[in-house]
């Protein structure tokens, strides 16, 4: 039986080659320092450098355009940013005139400070971030020190499997599918721009799979399964003859998919639910309408701070909400402010030493306390309202007056705008997010204040259990289906529907096959879920009726712990539709866990 190496599915499909071992090395800048007649040289060759850089990015971003498309190519524009972000730029100056270090040294240690500040974050979305500060990095450096630009530099006699602790955007998009069959990194999560272009360009991809990553020596046979996250070291030949036999399963279920982004979710006894798109950045707007979603149920606003030394303009702000209002045309859009704190905290807030972050200054407790943050997001989403359908929605909301406050500079916000002559949305409805269980507990108090309820399963279910969501160590104690947890949604539900305001849910319960068909049984009419998963979710609410999930959501509420409660639903499920279409993603494989 093979040996498995557990990742990050990055990119979905099933690769089989030898290994190819590359690593991407920082060229070696020498530790020197300069008179100070040199200043204004160095200076020189360090804007130098820094424009090359920006026209080379530039040469990447036209070639992912002509050949993924402009939402790829975006995908370049963070390094754009960085060879103008003032920390970076004028933190290189600065150790050029003041420390006497040559432009090679200054840049490369202004970099390494922003790494190590990054990591410290723990932020998924700025760890994300870093293969695009190693590229920026390369580019300058490679420039300054005059040394040729690091390539893959592969050309087998068959297709490879490359294997890497890290992947940049700019030697991913270079891939070429006939020389690359797939790629297996130590570091990277799904989200990060690798593997964002590893699926635009078809190429299976397992990330973070950490110092298991050694295991692999050069040449070694590998099968890579992108869908699930695993990498098989020499995999056998039943094996291969079971992944070839399951990829054909799954082609034939995603060309069904394909034809359901034109469809209605209607379930067989008529209930319309609403289906929408959580997502992370402007570009991905179009992706949800070309997936057939109602609107966004979740943008998270975090894109516009992270990894940013200085608070976003009002008009970076504004762009980038009106970019989203006009690629969803009359489709609700449901804005949340930013949700700081935590682990995500941008490098212009000074993290407080707290024990229990999740549990400290965080969220709508933030913004409360930075007016000068909070109105520059109210102003900019008011103001790019009117090229659609914005609504602003507040995270970790405990209590009426947080909204009351908020109101109160929504209002100054709006009295600001007509004075200055502003067009914006005058009627732009302001909801929350309902995640602890005293919101829930109040939630008929808060449907007074609000003009819509979202309901977070994920810190729900965190603090209903009193169980940290991102410590491994805890994970099975993680568990939305938890009767407890399950009330809680049935009464928030309940406390809307008595107060006439909407209400729809964005974690990742909703996104579950079995959490989709305990919501609907539970009378939610709107899931907010992943891009990746509307259609098969759409496919789900067409196979399945309402008045049968609503009686194996009573006996899921009823059950005594959460696995009886997920059993109750899937048997339920199993009755109405072929489970086995559904686990083409998440079914048995062969291979052992190392």
């Amino acid at each position: 039986m093979s040996a498995v190496l557990e990742g990050i599915p990055a990119s979905p499909g099933v690769a089989v080659g030898p290994a190819y071992l590359f690593r991407l090395r920082e060229p070696v800048v020498p530790h020197i320092t300069i008179p100070p007649d040199l200043v204004e040289a160095e200076l020189e060759k360090f804007e130098a450098a820094r424009e090359w850089a920006t026209r080379r990015i530039l040469q990447l971003k036209e070639e992912a355009h002509q050949r993924l498309g402009p939402i790829q190519a975006k995908i370049f524009d963070p390094q754009l940013l960085m060879l103008d972000d003032p920390a970076l730029v004028e933190g290189t100056i600065a150790y050029i005139r003041d420390s006497y270090l040559t432009a090679a040294r200054a840049f490369n240690l202004r970099i390494l400070e922003m790494r190590a500040q990054w990591l410290n974050t723990t932020h998924a979305m700025l760890v994300d971030r870093i293969a695009d500060l190693t590229d920026t990095q390369i580019l300058v450096l490679s420039k300054i020190l005059d040394l040729p630009e690091p390539e893959l530099g592969v050309s087998p006699q068959v297709p490879v499997i490359v294997v890497a602790p890290e992947l940049t955007p700019r030697v991913v998009v270079r891939l070429d599918r006939s020389v690359v069959a797939g790629f297996v990194t130590g570091g990277g999560t799904r989200t990060a721009h690798a593997s964002i272009l590893a699926r635009s360009l078809h190429i299976p991809a397992v990330v973070g799979v950490g110092d298991e990553i050694e295991r692999i020596a050069p040449g070694m046979e590998l099968l890579v399964d992108g869908r699930r996250g695993r990498v098989f070291l020499q995999p056998s030949a039943h094996d291969k003859e079971w992944f070839e036999r399951h990829e054909e399963k799954v082609r034939e279920w995603e060309a069904e998919l394909a034809d359901l982004a034109h469809v209605q979710p209607i379930t067989e006894d008529g209930v319309r639910i609403e289906l929408l798109a959580n997502i992370d950045l402007p570009s991905e707007a179009a992706l949800a309408v070309h997936a057939g979603a109602d609107g966004i149920g979740l943008l998270r606003t975090e894109f516009l701070v992270v990894g940013k030394s200085s608070i976003p303009e009002e008009e970076e702000q504004f762009d980038a909400f009106r970019e989203i209002a006009q690629a969803m045309g009359s489709r609700p859009v449901m804005v949340r402010t930013f949700d700081l704190g935590g682990d995500k905290f941008p490098l212009f807030l000074e993290i407080p030493p707290e024990e229990n972050p999740s549990l400290g200054w965080r969220a709508i407790r933030v913004t409360l306390d930075m007016p000068e943050l909070f109105r520059k997001q109210l102003r900019a989403i008011l103001r790019a309202g009117v090229y659609g359908r914005l609504q602003i929605c507040l995270p970790m909301i405990n209590s009426a007056d947080e909204l009351r406050a908020t109101r109160e500079l929504l209002e100054e916000s709006k009295e600001e705008l007509r004075r200055e002559g502003k067009v914006f949305d005058e009627f732009c409805p302001l909801g929350i997010m309902v995640e602890t269980p005293a919101a829930v507990a109040t939630a008929e108090v808060l449907a007074r204040h609000a003009d819509f309820f979202s309901l977070g399963t994920n810190d729900l279910t965190q603090y209903a259990l009193a169980v940290d969501r991102g410590n491994p160590r805890l994970a099975r104690y993680y568990d939305p289906f938890h009767p407890g947890v399950v009330r809680l949604i049935r009464q928030t539900i309940e406390a809307a529907n008595a107060a006439s305001i909407p209400v729809s849910i964005c974690g990742e319960m909703a996104s579950d096959v079995a959490g989709a068909f305990l919501l609907i049984g539970l009378g939610m009419r709107s899931l907010s879920v992943n891009l990746n998963a509307i259609t098969e979710i759409k496919k789900l609410v067409r196979s399945v009726r309402a008045d049968r999930a609503q009686e194996a959501a009573a006996r899921a509420a009823d059950a005594e712990t959460g696995d009886e409660a997920r059993n109750i639903l899937m048997e339920e499920l199993a009755e109405a539709v072929d489970l086995s279409l559904f686990e083409t993603t998440n079914g048995h494989v062969p291979g052992e866990r190392l």
